[in-house]
């Protein structure tokens, strides 16, 4: 992006996305009980299967925090990168499990929030006192709301919108958990969770 910002593809434009917000749960208890370099290297080796599973299924990794990171997925059919994006947001939490048993003293566990439909996806500029920086990103209430249900989600969850649901309800197992009305959002939200993998 910062290389050619002006590059066919990278304009921002509406398209059809799926958004995957992923956390480490319980981040703040683990840096009290962890020495920093100690955290820092778990969550890197988790995180860095993270984003190879994510890439390897088609999703672009375009944000990363210290305990969590957001994936974009795009595909020429809805119901496809919906799809992907639940099976790797599965796939992510069976790494988990299978990285506990290295880091058995100290496991990780991981929620997510999970939302598809149209949002405004391309480079983004910030203007500051020591130059500009590029990001690549989707926003808009489809992106708002994926983070939403990410920061609702309990530990082991996958939380899935409305829309979500309806492209996927023949394809992937899920319950609806509850309404609810988030702030600046209007009317109340459906909340799905997955309940195994498709």
């Amino acid at each position: 992006v910062a290389a050619n910002p002006s590059a066919p593809g990278l304009e921002k434009s509406e398209r059809d996305v799926s958004v995957l917000f992923c956390d480490v749960s319980g981040y703040t208890r683990l840096s009290e009980e962890l020495p920093p370099d100690s955290l820092n290297a778990m969550v890197e080796s988790y995180f860095s299967a993270f984003l190879d599973s994510s890439h390897a299924a088609g999703g672009d990794i375009n944000e990363t925090a210290g305990d969590g990171f957001m994936a974009i997925f795009e595909a020429p059919d809805p119901e496809a990168h919906a799809l992907e994006a639940v099976r790797t947001a599965m796939q992510l939490l069976e790494i988990t499990e299978q990285l506990n048993t290295k880091y058995r003293e100290h496991p990780l566990a991981i929620h997510m929030g999970l939302n598809s439909g149209p949002a405004l996806v391309g480079s983004t500029r910030f203007e500051g006192a020591r130059g500009s920086r590029w990001t690549f990103t989707a926003s808009g209430p489809v992106t708002n709301l994926a983070a939403r249900l990410s920061g609702t989600a309990e530990a082991g969850q996958i939380l899935v919108g409305p829309e979500t649901a309806r492209r996927l309800r023949e394809r992937c197992p899920m319950e609806l958990i509850k309404r609810e009305h988030f702030k600046n959002m209007g009317a109340a939200t459906e909340i799905y969770r997955i309940t195994s993998s498709s």
